[in-house]
């Protein structure tokens, strides 16, 4: 899967290769920077937007596994977000994800999780989600 993203300015490249991340999958693929971008890589992000981080899984999480929040029922996504009205979905949802005072991914107060355990971000606490 092709992603693009402006995580340049914020990331090390050299630091991105073997790293876990956590991608949205259901967009509609866009181009950008003349590149068709299949997804977009989550991360933290602190208030004053200098600081950003890859959103990761624990490290013994799946390659592939969908995640899923705490106390709510088991996900079917949508193959694609495809019309305006599904694609305005996710503003409403990334205004409720945020990370804790421990880092780790919440949606409405209830941990984002894989079947490792909760994701998280290494050091952005009480931060933004997108």
């Amino acid at each position: 899967r092709t992603i693009v993203s402006a995580l340049a300015a914020y990331i090390p490249l050299e630091d991105l290769p073997g790293s876990m991340c956590t991608v949205l999958c259901n967009l509609k693929p866009a181009k950008m920077r003349g590149v068709e971008s299949a997804g977009m890589v989550l991360c933290g992000s602190a208030k004053d937007g200098d600081k950003v981080e890859l959103l990761q899984p624990p490290a013994d999480a799946k390659v592939g596994e969908r995640v899923t929040v705490e106390g709510f029922a088991e996900p079917t996504p949508d193959p694609m977000l495809k019309s305006k009205g599904a694609q305005k979905v996710w503003p409403r949802v990334a205004a409720e994800l945020k990370t804790n005072a421990a880092g780790e991914a919440e949606y409405q107060g209830k941990a984002l999780k894989t079947t490792a355990g909760a994701l998280s971000c290494k050091e952005l606490k009480d931060a933004a989600i997108s």
